[in-house]
């Protein structure tokens, strides 16, 4: 089936309301969550899909094939390519003459208020992950006047333990969680918890990917985490952030205030405190864990032998 072709037409398009449910429960995405990306009931999402609005205006559609990652062509009825062309080319010349006006009017009043937010998106990792632990992320988002969709995929060896805020979406055979956001004049922050399985590889790397679809008052952009994006799998605590198994003062600090923004979610702060008090640790076989103090292996200290 060739794609459907769309030609500009007025203020609405036809949309095929079996095609979108197919798409979204394809999708595992919900009626709430696509209804939160449009700016739209949930009502609204069902009377599409049972074809009661076979029409919805053109920005609508176009903001629910993004909320279904699909193009807008997919979702339009075939019907719709030019058959409103005839009006509009007898409205082109009052709407042109309008668009110049509109123009002069934001040139005079300052078109730099126009000027895309400058969106900064970074994740914050761990170096180390150990098997079966559970690690802290931290995901910040800067940048005034913008709304989107903040796309994360976990990497194979790792799954979702629980988030704040709480997810809009998650599939968790594609490991993909995904957040709607509003950023205003603060910082929003997002904290999840992930749990590393059981049976990895070690010094091998996990690597994370993620991206925020960005919408602002000149359109959509994609904007890519920065920050770091993957850590090493090893017998290392995620709080020693340089490996030489000692928790000191500094990383118990940054562990500490990453602690206190993530009330709620299981990161055992308790045990990283006493590997901090007893200074040094080391990773117990018989355990599957770590534990306070010094490890002898044949009378060499345990923290030079991983080195």
């Amino acid at each position: 089936m060739e794609p459907v072709k769309i030609e500009r037409t007025d203020a609405t398009l036809s949309i095929d309301g079996a095609v979108i449910k197919q798409i979204r429960e394809q999708q595992l995405l919900t009626q709430l969550y696509v209804a939160k990306m449009v700016g739209v009931t949930t009502d609204t999402i069902s009377r599409w899909e049972n074809k009661r609005y076979p029409t919805i205006k053109r920005i609508n559609a176009q903001r629910l094939a993004e909320a279904l990652e699909v193009e807008l062509e997919q979702i339009v009825c075939a019907d719709t390519a030019g058959r409103k062309s005839q009006q509009f080319e007898n409205k082109f010349s009052v709407k042109l003459w309008l668009g110049l006006v509109v123009i002069a009017v934001f040139i005079a009043g300052g078109l730099w208020l126009l000027i895309p937010a400058n969106i900064i998106a970074e994740r914050v990792l761990p170096s180390y992950a150990a098997p079966g632990a559970t690690i802290p992320v931290h995901i910040s988002l800067v940048g005034a006047g913008a709304r989107g969709v903040v796309r994360e995929t976990l990497p194979d060896g790792c799954t979702l333990v629980s988030a704040v805020p709480e997810p809009s979406s998650f599939d968790k055979e594609k490991r993909l969680i995904r957040w709607i956001v509003q950023i205003g004049e603060k910082p929003f922050d997002i904290y999840y918890v992930a749990k590393v399985k059981q049976r990895v590889v070690l010094n091998s790397m996990l690597r994370f990917d993620g991206v925020m679809v960005a919408r602002t008052a000149t359109g959509s952009d994609h904007v890519e985490l920065i920050g770091a994006n993957q850590l090493v799998l090893a017998h290392i605590h995620w709080a020693d952030l340089n490996g030489d198994s000692i928790i000191d003062d500094d990383e118990m600090l940054e562990a500490s205030c990453l602690g206190e923004n993530m009330v709620g979610l299981p990161l055992d702060m308790d045990s990283v405190e006493d590997l901090w008090i007893e200074e040094y640790y080391h990773w117990s076989d018989q355990m599957g864990n770590f534990v306070p103090g010094k490890a002898s292996v044949q009378g060499e200290d345990f923290a030079a032998v991983i080195k």
